[in-house]
């Protein structure tokens, strides 16, 4: 098997009528980020493949085109995914949510109209460079196995990271394959990740007031989670920035690949 598989999976699609905001290890935070990125990743998911495939005639090298070409199918399979999920989160009834999820799809258009390729490009390398490290730690930390996770969304976030984990190396070779410039990479880096932080944080803006509402007090976000999770990613983001940083240097626990190896086996189809 191919260190990047392409792996079709079948989930079980939560209902939005029984949508509850808090479905991650029963905390409301990391819910609204989880929640944040599964939008967020149904318009950037199709944006990452059409760049990637807008290049590909300029790559020289054969593995790291082979690499390019799985990284898009991958990326095709975790949008469709998303795209179904998240129905429960936008027909729940969240005024001014679908406002923002369609700018943030103006947003994806407009880039890839009007920005050069290695505009987007770099776009890409900086968001796969923060996704990585929030895979590795997110997975680390064993909370999609949590009690008072929604198996839905676990099941979801699980296989997602992990790809993300294969795939990690690839958006940073086509980069330097293709460009190489430090100091363009790291302001693509900036720009690519508060792109998505901005987003997660206007969900949580957005849906808490009317979870609150609806539940109580218990689904209350105040601006201090707000800035708290802008502050909390930064040593992640920061890492990114360094002269030296390279995908390559990570090491994957074993526990890992013994995910990826269970998700091939419950994969309808993986090549």
């Amino acid at each position: 098997m191919h260190p990047i598989p392409v792996r079709k999976m079948k989930f079980d699609i939560p209902p939005a009528d029984t949508f509850d905001s808090r479905i991650i290890a029963g905390n409301l935070v990391v819910s609204y980020t989880a929640l944040g990125i599964s939008l967020y990743v149904a318009y950037l998911e199709p944006f990452l493949v059409k760049s990637m495939r807008r290049v590909l005639d300029q790559i020289s090298d054969d593995e790291l085109r082979e690499n390019v070409d799985r990284f898009s199918r991958q990326e095709a399979q975790h949008y469709q995914q998303h795209e179904r999920f998240n129905r429960a989160i936008l027909e729940a009834g969240y005024p001014g949510l679908k406002a923002r999820f369609d700018q943030l799809k103006a947003d994806f258009e407009r880039f890839f109209k009007d920005k050069g390729d290695k505009w987007c490009i770099g776009f890409v390398e900086g968001f796969e460079a923060y996704t990585t490290q929030g895979a590795l730690a997110a997975l680390g930390s064993g909370v999609f196995d949590h009690p008072k996770t929604d198996k839905r969304w676990g099941d979801l976030f699980r296989w997602h990271l992990a790809e993300e984990i294969e795939h990690r190396n690839v958006a940073f070779d086509i980069y330097q394959h293709l460009y190489g410039s430090y100091l363009f990479r790291v302001k693509l880096a900036m720009i690519a990740q508060s792109h998505i932080i901005n987003f997660i944080v206007d969900c949580m803006r957005i849906m808490s007031p009317v979870d609150t509402a609806r539940r109580g007090e218990a689904y209350r976000v105040t601006a201090q989670h707000r800035l708290l999770v802008r502050v909390g990613v930064l040593p992640m983001f920061f890492r990114t920035w360094l002269p030296g940083y390279t995908p390559h240097d990570y090491e994957v626990p074993g526990k890992i690949a013994a995910l990826t190896s269970r998700l091939t086996a419950e994969a309808e189809s993986a090549s």
